[in-house]
This record gives C-alpha cells, structure tokens and sequence, in this order.
C-alpha cells in the first residue's frame, strides 16, 4: 500500500525455504545471531542467562530432530519488485 501510489508496477511475493540445519540446537543458535544478539545484550544476568535457556529449551521442542539428525527450520521471505 505504501508503494502502490509512487510505482508504474508492483509485484509481491512470498517464499518460504526450508533450511537443513545440524548441531545440537541449531535453530536456536541459527536465530540468536540473526536477532537475539540486541534482546539479550538489552538483559542484565541473571534474566539474560534464564531467558536464553528458556528460549533455547522451547525452540528445541518446536523444532525437533529428523530422524537423520538433522532439524528443519522453515523460513519465510517476502520479496518484491517496484517498476517505477
């Protein structure tokens, strides 16, 4: 919406990739670089240490292990083109 008006075209689209990851956690460690880097140095210890294993603990239930070992994370991307 905030493009429409300033654009002769726009083209908007969805994909979502599914990442092969290994390591013992590895959605967990995949997404603290990502964006849990500003949340935790935002945290004094003890909360950042409490929080990171609480998040650690939920996200290895969310996304568990393959039978091979591997876990699956899918992620979602939203791409668009704007012809001006």
């Amino acid at each position: 919406r905030l493009l429409r008006s300033k654009v002769v075209a726009l083209d908007i689209w969805e994909s979502k990739f599914i990442h092969v990851l290994e390591g013992d956690n590895p959605v967990a460690d995949w997404t603290k670089g990502a964006w849990m880097s500003p949340l935790l140095a935002a945290l004094n210890d003890p909360e950042r240490s409490e929080y990171e294993a609480e998040y650690r603990r939920r996200v290895a239930l969310a996304y568990p292990k393959e039978p091979d070992g591997t876990t699956l994370f899918p992620f979602r991307r939203v791409f668009f083109v704007a012809t001006v």
